[in-house]
């Protein structure tokens, strides 16, 4: 029967395959010193007084790679009963004499012996890394492979190929490292309190920066409790835990050579240090490097990480605080700057935000501004991170380099807490240094201009208002990536071999996301909907290659591939935002639904966000999807998260436009012009809308002024439109149709063709023509207009398009079109609500006009007749009928609504001078 201690040794190693419990045959605890592992076996086995026959140790000493064998035997040959083996239970295995066989004889010795074990049995090899060596690794592993009764336990700080996949394949394997054996947090602070260390801050900051290292917890535990059992201050031991821990640093450094020393401090000044660095910078022979790292990665004060060429070590964090101070001390400013940029290039394609923190502090600006050039994306990926770095930066140097500023911006703009004043210098610091930066390329012979900086002015351009500046360096931009895509991954080739049309293979390597974005960006605000869906299809597809995680051949960091996929996310969720906007400005409320919703599924199930402010495209839309479909708290919700932010949305006038919207729909076009007002005295003076923006704008007011009779104030706006635009056409055939003008409206309606409408166009087209068509007694061209827009309504989901033509012509087509059986969207029609029925002015006769203009002049009927030289009576009939074209409700309404209409003139404002003779008079 087996002993307790083996059960538990057992219960501890095997491993469930399939629906069986299967023991590895060879154990392997490897971690740097003071993990505990001899300790840990000897737990696993019980007392060594109490250890059976079963089971041996052998114990490596420095140089006794060879021996190791001669060592194995002697205890196989115990175990088999032929002897003590020499060193009984526990042998050595030393240097070998020079009478000792050969290692390949006594490897084959072993192996006889092994297999012929008649039960199972355990060798337990202590300090292995003395001994270990690539033929010793795979020789251990086919010794298991060829004795089924043999288990080994092995113990080692490092080992060259034992925790391989070649030994793994030839064998079971099982691997402890320090992640296993290390303390927990809790076991700490439980070791303390039973030591009577008492609890506080300080202590669990100690122990937290010891990661559960067991003798950097000792460090701090047992000299705080040696200090807190005594009250001799004689007595060693320091109370405080975090002087404990930097007194065990410092230890480190005195029992190591002059060469691991120096390493040691390098790396404690970085977040990580290659071979090559190292040898750089203490300017040793790489075989001296490479030992001097073995020495300091047995004691755990380095720790490997893999990268992308090979391996890195960083300094244990138990130490690495204490040893950056002494380090900053030990150091001249020139040896630390060049060991700062030293890693900053060899690791800024790969972690290009520690690169740029790293140049800063060395002061290699040229260097920095390179990196985020190449890596943009990346860099602002990582918001809180890169904030810090960037807001460290003196003003003049965001003057130098703009794009820092560029990336500050972008930072920044999400928080509303950043005060308005801060982004506006922001911003004008980094447009000075944008346009300083272009005269200098200009004044050196630049032959064009670099990419980072195109984009750069492009941007500036648009926040400018410079709108055909902007859309031409737009579209130059868009023809160099197509041309060159590398370029837009980076600057210089650093992998002639890499793909870099694949984002996987060159992630983080560039800003083309960003570029995507500010092109399709620009397009839009141009009103060029296919450059801007171009955009964001290669924004899409780029985020979506992000997001795939596929074996590319070679290591890869996990991390980095969580970062990658994060990415990927981030910039598809940016990308659904802002199709769904350009599908709202388009006028296709369904396909922007759908982007709506497959963006909340993504945000909801990844808990994903939007880089910057590319989510407000999306609350914009829903903003304008809320009054469609009818949802207030659709737009309560959107409003909510936008007005934190209103000071710096590029699309503020399309909120605005929403927010008027919903609110005609439901109490009348009135307070809808009323609503805009009010959104106009709450922006900054100076304000402005630019290119599309302020088209829409514009073209929103003339449709409200228009539908309101208010047909000057029509005429003045659509006058500031760019003439011929099919917006400014549009609209003058919807005022046409209001001013009871049919021939006139139908002409401008059917001059607008579908390439260059808008699909919203295209259904305020249909309608128009549907009424005025009605008007002119051309019935069937009527109806099949009034068809085309049905189709449309179904389609594109724009209801509120049913308030922007005259209701009660527009019902009567309808009627008549379900009668004909062409379309049916009476329901549709008789849903808009009766305060936003719009209704038609009917066009006066020359006798009411002039009948209207002599009551304004005169006032009274008696003296308006005696103008005309007709009889009052007939000056009564003909207001009448004025009063019931302009539904007017008596003279002065009717007065005002003719002067809005541009029936009549203003009266002359009377000047402030004249006024209290007025008022005395």
């Amino acid at each position: 029967m087996l002993k307790p201690s083996r059960l538990d040794l057992q219960s501890r190693l095997m491993e469930m395959t399939g629906d069986q419990w299967i023991a590895p045959r060879i154990v392997l605890l490897r971690a740097p010193a003071g993990y505990g592992k001899t300790g840990t076996i000897a737990r696993w086995l019980g007392e060594q007084d109490d250890a059976g026959s079963d089971m041996r140790w052998v114990r490596c000493a420095p140089g006794g790679a060879d021996a190791l064998w001669n060592a194995i035997a002697e205890e196989l040959t115990a175990l088999a009963g032929g002897g003590s083996g020499g060193a009984g239970a526990h042998g050595e295995a030393g240097g070998a004499s020079e009478s000792a066989p050969s290692p390949e004889s006594m490897r084959a010795l072993v192996h006889g012996l092994a297999a012929s074990l008649p039960e199972p049995a355990t060798i337990v090899i202590d300090d292995y890394h003395f001994a270990t060596n690539a033929e010793n690794d795979l020789a251990l592993a086919e010794l298991c492979a060829a004795a089924p009764n043999l288990t080994l336990l092995i113990a080692a700080r490092r080992v060259q190929l034992l925790d391989g996949p070649l030994v793994a394949a030839r064998v079971r394997l099982r691997v402890f490292g320090p992640r296993d054996l290390a303390f927990t947090t809790a076991e700490a602070v439980e070791m303390a309190a039973r030591l009577g260390v008492p609890d506080g801050e300080r202590l669990r900051t100690a122990l937290e920066r010891t990661k559960g290292w067991p003798l950097a917890v000792r460090a701090v535990i047992e000299p705080a409790a040696v200090a807190a059992a005594s009250t001799d201050d004689a007595i060693g031991g320091s109370a405080d835990p975090l002087e404990n821990l930097d007194r065990f640093a410092l230890h480190h450094l005195e029992i190591v050579g002059d060469l691991a020393r120096r390493v040691l401090l390098a790396a404690a000044q970085l977040d990580a240090i290659s071979l090559d660095q190292a040898a750089e910078f203490t300017g040793a022979e790489i075989a001296a490097v490479r030992i001097a790292v073995y020495e300091l990665l047995e004691l755990g004060v380095l720790v490997p990480r893999p990268a992308e060429e090979g391996t890195e070590f960083r300094c244990h964090r138990a130490v690495r605080a204490t040893l950056h101070t002494r380090s900053e001390r030990s150091a001249s400013s020139e040896q630390r700057r060049a060991l700062y940029a030293g890693r900053a290039a060899r690791i800024a394609d790969w972690t290009p935000l520690t690169a740029l923190r790293l140049y800063c502090a060395a002061g290699a600006l040229d260097e920095a501004e390179m990196v985020l050039w190449r890596h943009f994306s990346a860099v602002i990926d990582e918001p809180e991170p890169s904030g810090r770095i960037l807001r460290a930066l003196p003003e003049h140097t965001l003057l130098t380099h703009p794009t820092f500023a560029a990336a500050r911006l972008y930072i920044e703009m999400p928080n509303p807490a950043v005060p308005p004043t801060t982004l506006s210098r922001l911003t004008e610091l980094w447009q000075q240094g944008v346009q300083q930066r272009l005269e200098r390329d200009l004044q050196f012979g630049a032959s064009e201009i670099a990419l980072p900086l195109l984009v750069q002015a492009m941007v500036s351009a648009r926040l400018l208002g410079r709108i055909d500046a902007a859309i031409s360096m737009g579209r130059e931009l868009e023809s160099r990536l197509e041309a060159e895509p590398a370029q837009a991954w980076r600057a210089e080739a650093v992998d002639p071999a890499a793909d870099r049309t694949d984002p996987q293979s060159v992630y983080a390597l560039g800003a083309l996301p960003v570029y995507h974005r500010e092109i399709a960006s620009t397009a839009l605000i141009a009103g060029d909907y296919p450059r801007a869906r171009r955009g964001w299809e290669r924004l899409r597809a780029y985020a979506e290659e992000l997001m795939l995680v596929q074996w590319s051949g070679r290591a890869e960091n996990p991390a980095r591939t969580a970062a990658r996929v994060a990415s990927g996310r981030r910039w598809l969720l940016a990308a659904l935002n802002e199709m769904a906007f350009t599908e709202v400005l388009d006028g296709d409320m369904r396909r922007a639904e759908e982007y709506l919703a497959e963006a909340e599924s993504l945000a909801a199930s990844t808990g994903a966000a939007a880089p910057g402010l590319a989510w407000v495209s999306g609350e914009i839309a829903r903003a304008h999807l809320s009054y469609e479909i009818g949802d207030d708290e659709m737009l309560a919700r959107a409003v909510e998260r936008l007005t934190p932010l209103s000071d710096r949305i590029e699309q503020w006038p399309l909120l605005v436009i929403a927010e008027a919207a919903a609110v005609r729909r439901l109490r009348g076009p009135d307070w809808g012009l009323s609503q805009l007002r009010s959104a106009f005295t709450g922006q900054e003076p100076g304000r402005s809308p630019a290119g599309a923006w302020n088209d829409y704008l514009a073209g929103y007011q003339a449709t409200l002024h228009t539908v309101l009779g208010d047909f000057a104030s029509t005429e003045r706006l659509l006058s500031a439109l760019p003439e011929g635009s099919p917006l400014a056409r549009l609209e003058r055939a919807r005022l046409a149709l209001f001013a009871g003008d049919d021939i006139a409206a139908l002409l401008f309606a059917q001059g607008l063709g579908d390439a260059e409408t808008t699909r919203r166009q295209q259904l305020d087209r249909s309608l128009i023509t549907a009424v005025a068509s009605w008007g002119c007694n051309e019935r069937e061209n009527a109806l099949r207009a009034l068809g085309r827009a049905a189709e449309l309504l179904r389609d594109c989901g724009l209801p509120s398009s049913l308030l922007d033509v005259p209701f009660t012509t527009l019902r009567e087509v309808a009627v008549a079109a379900r009668d004909a059986g062409v379309c049916d969207v009476l329901e549709a029609i008789d849903a808009v609500p009766e305060l936003s029925r719009a209704m038609r002015y009917e066009r006066l006769t020359e006798m009411e006009h002039r009948t209207l203009e002599a009551i304004a002049q005169h006032r009274t009927a008696n003296q308006a007749a005696a103008a005309l030289y007709i009889a009052p009576g007939t000056v009564k009939k003909h207001l009448a009928s004025v009063y019931r074209k302009l539904h007017a409700g008596g003279r002065d309404e009717a007065i005002l609504q003719a002067t809005r209409m541009g029936l009549l003139q203003p009266a002359p404002q009377v000047s402030s001078q004249a006024q209290p003779q007025t008022q005395a008079g």
